[in-house]
């Protein structure tokens, strides 16, 4: 004798559709675009790269971080 199986699946309630806002076709409009033009630009540093005075000065120096001993026996 064999066994026999069956499965009945029933049918999926009817649900609402989700609430969602109705598709509009947005109003025509019109791009502007405006480029300037920079009257120049200030030079900051001049040939041969020079640095502002001063700005190589560390102020207080910095100590070593690492004590280095020897010994010579």
């Amino acid at each position: 004798m064999a066994a026999v199986s069956v499965t009945v699946q029933v049918p999926v309630p009817v649900q609402p559709p989700p609430l969602q806002p109705l598709k509009a076709e947005p109003a025509a409009g019109a791009a502007v675009k405006v480029t300037e033009v920079p009257f120049g630009n200030a030079a900051e540093q001049v040939v041969p790269h020079e640095m502002p005075a001063g700005a190589l000065v560390m102020v207080p120096l910095p100590v070593p971080v690492l004590l280095t001993v020897s010994v010579k026996v």
